[in-house]
Parts: C-alpha cells; structure tokens; sequence
C-alpha cells in the first residue's frame, strides 16, 4: 500500500462526516424535529476527525508531511469542503515525492 493512503482516506472520510453533519443532520435536528440525525452523525464524525487528526500527527511524526503541512491539514479539516480540499492537495504533494 502506497505512504498516505490511509490519510487520504481519512481525509475524505472526514471530509463526508463533516458535510453529512452540516448539510443533512443538522437540518433535519432544527427544520424537521429530527435530533436523532445528529445524535447518530455527530459521533460518528467525532471520531472519524479524531481518527483523522491522529494520522496527521502520525504521518508528522513518520516524516511524510512537515509541521505546517500537518496545522494546514488539521485546520482544513475544520472547515466545510476542507477535507476534499486536503485529500487532493495529498495526492499531489505524496505522488511529486514518490511515496
């Protein structure tokens, strides 16, 4: 398996937890009088961030992105769209450094 995949994988995941949560579950919570939708979504994408900033800080550690690569990743990731954003700026920066 190529350097960075996983990260790029949980970048996506992130990615779609994130909007999933902003786009779907919190509507529903405040439009329809459904707050189970963000009951259920806001865990699951509690821990996919959580998961996410760990291999972060993993490939930080491991040498694949450098520390402001790392802070630029984790504020993307805080940010609607961000996640897609940092998955295809990965695949750019992992695929020019051959890893």
């Amino acid at each position: 398996m190529m350097r960075g995949h996983a990260l790029r994988l949980l970048a996506l995941a992130e990615a779609a937890t994130l909007l999933a949560l902003l786009f779907i579950a919190v509507p529903l919570k405040h439009f329809a009088g459904i707050p189970e939708a963000s009951r259920i979504m806001g865990p699951i994408h509690g821990l996919t961030f959580l998961a996410f900033s760990w291999k972060v800080v993993q490939a930080w550690s491991e040498g694949l992105v450098a520390r402001q690569d790392a802070v630029r990743l984790l504020i993307g990731a805080c940010l609607p769209f961000g996640g897609i954003i940092n998955e295809r700026w990965l695949k750019a920066r992992l695929s020019s450094d051959g890893a």
